[in-house]
């Protein structure tokens, strides 16, 4: 296996040491300036039910919790990796009742419609097998005026890494917006974008 395609596997899902060690470091720096973004965006209040798909190492469900008392956040990932960090980083908002962390395959996972204001995922729309079905999901999810924010990089300083195209699905910003769209946000989609340094780093917004 080339190192483009198991850097690529373990970006998807981080398993072992590598994913432990190296992935996880990589997504607290990485991803660091995408969660500053994107808990903005969500402006957080104290009775909010939110979701994040594909939570990682549960840095940006620890801030919004800790900007929130009566609230709760649940976070999904199927990384058994990742459930442990985030656990371990979460462990007195878990205590609290503020937050819910949960092992499994979003896309197979039963959750209550409607039962949610907000959601989020960040940088994990590249590696949706049926995209249209896991947007549908969220929307099914949201309460009507919920909102979701999808956080992904630039597809151009994306096209220039060592990234395997079978595993990473890039998205331009009209891409992702058609696709909120066609999957059943139809009260309005937006996409933020912002410069850090040399990144360019985008969120699209969707109303249900």
């Amino acid at each position: 296996m080339s190192f483009p395609t198991f850097f690529s596997q373990q970006a998807r899902k981080p398993s072992g040491v590598f994913g432990r060690l190296v992935m996880s470091a990589i997504f607290n720096i990485g991803n660091s300036k995408l969660n500053r973004f994107v808990n903005e965006i969500m402006s957080i209040q104290e009775n909010d039910h939110i979701l994040e798909i594909g939570f990682g190492t549960g840095k940006l469900i620890y801030e919004m919790a800790r900007q929130m008392d009566q609230g709760l956040i649940e976070g999904v990932d199927f990384s058994s990796t990742m459930v442990s960090i985030a656990q371990k980083r979460n462990k007195k908002h878990i205590a609290g009742g503020k937050v819910k962390l949960l092992k499994g395959n979003f896309d197979e996972m039963s959750f209550q419609k409607k039962g949610f204001n907000k959601a989020c995922s960040v940088n994990t729309i590249y590696f949706w097998p049926k995209p249209e079905n896991t947007v549908r999901k969220i929307a099914d999810l949201l309460e009507p005026g919920g909102k979701f924010v999808a956080a992904f990089e630039d597809i151009a300083q994306l096209e220039h890494r060592q990234l395997n195209n079978e595993v990473f699905n890039l998205y331009s910003k009209e891409d992702a917006k058609t696709l909120l769209v066609n999957a059943g946000f139809l009260n309005g989609v937006s996409v933020q974008s912002r410069k850090f340094g040399s990144s360019v780093l985008n969120c699209a917004i969707a109303i249900k």
